[in-house]
């Protein structure tokens, strides 16, 4: 009976600690041409609930697909109508609805090899993703002292010192923001983002890399792009202020851009939403300034 009420109490006081985590991203897998939840998807979803994988108040996203069987209509219809039922299941079970930001069909998951009669069973299915923190975006932090080697660099904090900085030198851009798992820029980030263009248009000879980090993935390389369907949301982000700046006239030879997913991570163990906010970022990197 102690052991029983021990690990009782060791839930009870852990429970905040696992429901500190980034996003996650569930999978329900679905028979051919079928659109319905059985018993083991609402199974899946009320433990989902249950463990406190979806919290009050997480932001949720729910995107449905389907593999090559049947028509691209029949299977751009198939995908929506997988997501509307996982939207309405959640709904039923009390996740609140003005949390679900996104439910929409992707259709034909694309592929490059041999069809088959049976299909892409890992195709037909809906991905719900979960963000269980406050803000899924790229909000970097302070900038990270200059290391006493580097001495003969500068550090600085405001982006319209950015001339000041050597090439080499690393400036993490603050206030630009994306919605969860995509590249798209929101509104707010355009105040940021002008003064960076300004800082380009008074200092013709510089030269910058625009660099993308993100957190909270495992077993790949770079998050998911859900805008895209692609792993490559780091790279996604970069290029879209890349994309921003030579609309605004900055000459292309002048940028580059790259992600490095959590290649490069600032802290190696994302423990606390402030660890994962270190790691979803934006970098400017100085190739030259003379």
């Amino acid at each position: 009976m102690r052991k029983l009420l021990l690990s009782i109490l060791f839930l009870f006081v852990l429970a905040p600690v696992f429901a500190q985590r980034g996003t996650d991203t569930f999978k329900l897998y679905f028979d051919i041409g079928v659109s319905a939840l059985n018993n083991g998807m609402k199974s899946k979803i009320d433990a989902l609930i249950f463990n406190d994988k979806i919290l009050s108040g997480s932001k949720v996203m729910i995107v449905g697909y389907a593999d090559f069987l049947g028509t691209e209509g029949r299977n751009k219809d198939l995908s929506i109508m997988r997501a509307e039922n996982v939207k309405a299941y959640l709904v039923k079970n009390n996740v609140n609805a003005a949390d679900i930001t996104m439910c929409e069909g992707k259709g034909e998951v694309e592929r490059d090899a041999k069809k088959t009669k049976e299909g892409f069973p890992v195709d037909r299915r809906v991905d719900i993703v979960v963000n269980n923190r406050v803000r899924n975006t790229i909000v970097p932090v302070k900038p990270k002292a200059t290391p006493k080697k580097d001495t003969g660099k500068k550090t600085i904090t405001n982006i319209d010192e950015l001339n000041r900085l050597q090439a080499g030198s690393v400036f993490r851009l603050q206030n630009v923001y994306f919605p969860p798992d995509r590249h798209t820029i929101m509104p707010e980030s355009f105040a940021t983002l002008e003064k960076l263009y300004a800082v380009l248009v008074a200092n013709p000879k510089l030269k910058i890399s625009i660099e993308g980090h993100v957190c909270c993935i495992r077993n790949s390389p770079d998050a998911l792009d859900i805008e895209t369907n692609e792993p490559t949301l780091s790279v996604n982000r970069a290029k879209e202020i890349y994309n921003y700046l030579v609309s605004k006239g900055i000459d292309a030879n002048r940028l580059k851009y790259t992600g490095f997913g959590r290649s490069k991570p600032v802290v190696p163990d994302e423990i606390t939403d402030d660890d994962r906010e270190k790691n979803r970022r934006v970098e400017i990197r100085i190739i030259d300034n003379k």
